[in-house]
């Protein structure tokens, strides 16, 4: 074979290398793209795509950081979590921290944690649906959440929170009760007035009236 020919049929070798290992990553599973994340997202995933990478690109496509409040002022949104091997059970716990200080053991602090169930005991998947309601959650903040099993963290995810704070509301609360209180104290004050005028006008016909037999 020349020098020429060698330099093509490695330079072949080299592209099909290239394109053998391209197909790899993009037809990898997402659970070992996302192993040990938790991703937060848009919306649900659909269930089924039309290529082989098509839920690792709906991930990618769909994951976002930060959640805005509901009309009701609390926040909903799709999660999904990915373990690096199977589960081995039935339920996980969903655990939220408080990490603006820090998501280290010693940083984060406690929110909430609720129970969540698996259609497969050996998943290595979780798809699920969360919903923060206050006092416990609250707008600007940024939290944590860690799938639990059994003490072990399979895996976590990040998000910030947007919306009117419970400070904002508190006070807009506490403005409305005043503006109800002063419209009541009116309300009360022209009652008062209302019946001083007919006592008066009473006491007026009762002295006509005894004038009249004198």
């Amino acid at each position: 074979m020349s020098h020429r020919a060698r330099i093509f049929a490695a330079a072949v070798v080299a592209a099909l290398f290239v394109v053998v290992v391209a197909g790899e990553v993009i037809a990898r599973r997402a659970e070992d793209v996302f192993a040990g994340k938790v991703v937060i997202l848009k919306k649900r995933p659909p269930a089924s795509f039309k290529t082989g990478d098509g839920f690792v690109q709906f991930l990618h496509a769909n994951s976002m950081r930060t959640v805005y409040a509901d009309a009701d002022n609390t926040w909903t949104f799709e999660t999904m979590a990915f373990f690096r091997r199977s589960l081995g059970d039935w339920e996980v716990e969903m655990v939220f921290y408080d990490v603006g200080a820090g998501s280290s053991a010693s940083g984060r602090r406690f929110v909430d944690s609720y129970t969540q169930y698996t259609q497969d005991r050996n998943t290595r998947s979780l798809s699920g649906k969360c919903h923060l309601i206050r006092p416990s959650f609250d707008a600007g903040k940024d939290y944590m959440v860690v799938v639990q099993h059994k003490g072990d963290e399979l895996a976590k995810g990040f998000f910030s929170t947007k919306g009117t704070s419970q400070a904002q509301i508190d006070d807009q609360l506490r403005a409305v009760a005043e503006v109800k209180k002063m419209e009541q104290s009116m309300k009360d004050l022209e009652q008062k007035v209302k019946e001083q005028e007919e006592a008066a006008k009473k006491q007026k016909e009762n002295e006509k009236a005894v004038e009249d037999l004198f």
